[in-house]
């Protein structure tokens, strides 16, 4: 039997389901929960989704978004038998599973740096959103898709992949979303609500940020900056800064792109790649993880501090690779 089928067996078994994502919930998180806990209710169970975060607005389009509730103490959250553990690679993004509640707890991701924390780990890092490992889960159980669920997927494999621009695109994620839309999902009202519905606040942040634009490593590393005078000015929240990493990687001759945002405990730091430095080992070795081209940490430092100790791991990590590549 293999651990699809065990999975399913103990979806089967529980009355309900208790489903985490990760605090600042993207599109594959949101997507993935919300299809899961459609798929339970469709087999006459129960399903709770909590995030530490809000859902951002852009996702609100989202069927069934208002389910996902924000929670921040462990005695707002009610525990099935079983609990999910969905798009995380370790528990540090799941605050209320560090203590290991009662009952069966699975662990489903597509991180390659995940820590396998669960009691059962589906994970899969071939799979370019933990949306694929979703939809093969209800194909394997033998579920309908809807077009709710088609819609949810779909966002979850188009975000996570960049709109399909990034390398983690592969022929299966464009063959699950060519199946979705047969389904039911809308890749124009997909792409108009993550891309383009959002706030002037934004707008105006976007350009306090990219006034910010350094550079390092002959143009081969460059990031930009969020500071929270930048957010409280604006009227935009930490939401609000997703994708922002994306323009200085756009940027001709850049390898390597950071965001630096400021918290209220020190910065959150985001890193992209092109491809030839693996940015997952060093958010690893900062305490993050994440992906080869994608991947990110919380440092509890000052922001100056914070990109002081980044950007020189970067640039020598992009040199040893650099110099690898012509030895």
């Amino acid at each position: 039997m293999d651990l699809y089928e065990v999975i399913i067996q103990e979806l089967e078994r529980t009355p309900g389901a208790t489903i985490f994502i990760h605090k600042s919930p993207d599109g594959d998180a949101l997507g993935s929960a919300l299809t899961l806990a459609m798929a339970l209710e469709a087999r006459g169970k129960e399903a709770e989704i909590y995030c530490w975060d809000a859902v951002p607005y852009f996702y609100r389009f989202l069927p069934g978004w208002e389910k996902v509730k924000r929670v921040r103490q462990e005695n707002e959250v009610f525990f099935y038998p079983l609990v999910v553990g969905l798009d995380s690679s370790d528990l540090g993004r799941l605050p209320f599973l560090e203590g290991r509640p009662p009952g069966k707890v699975v662990n489903i991701d597509h991180h390659p740096t995940n820590t396998r924390w669960g009691d059962l780990n589906l994970v899969e890092p071939g799979a370019a959103a933990t949306g694929e490992i979703i939809f093969r889960l209800l194909e394997k159980w033998g579920l309908e898709i809807t077009p709710e669920m088609a819609t949810c997927l779909y966002t979850a494999i188009f975000t996570d992949t960049g709109g399909f621009r990034f390398s983690n695109t592969t022929e299966a994620s464009l063959l699950y979303c060519h199946r979705l839309v047969k389904l039911g999902a809308s890749p124009y009202e997909v792409a108009t609500h993550v891309y383009e519905s959002y706030s002037p606040g934004r707008m105006r942040l976007l350009g306090l940020a990219l006034n910010t634009l350094s550079m390092a490593a002959e143009g081969g590393v460059a990031w930009i900056v969020v500071t929270r005078e930048m957010m409280e000015a604006t009227g935009t929240g930490p939401e609000d800064t997703e994708e922002f990493v994306n323009f200085p990687r756009s940027i001709r001759g850049v390898e390597v792109a950071l965001l630096f945002r400021e918290t209220e405990s020190g910065v959150k730091v985001s890193f992209r790649s092109k491809g030839k430095v693996n940015v997952a080992l060093i958010a690893a070795s900062l305490g993050g993880g994440g992906h080869k081209a994608a991947a990110g940490c919380d440092m509890e430092l000052p922001l100056e501090d914070a990109i002081k100790r980044v950007v020189p791991l970067v640039e020598e990590t992009l040199a040893c690779c650099t110099s690898s590549t012509f030895s």
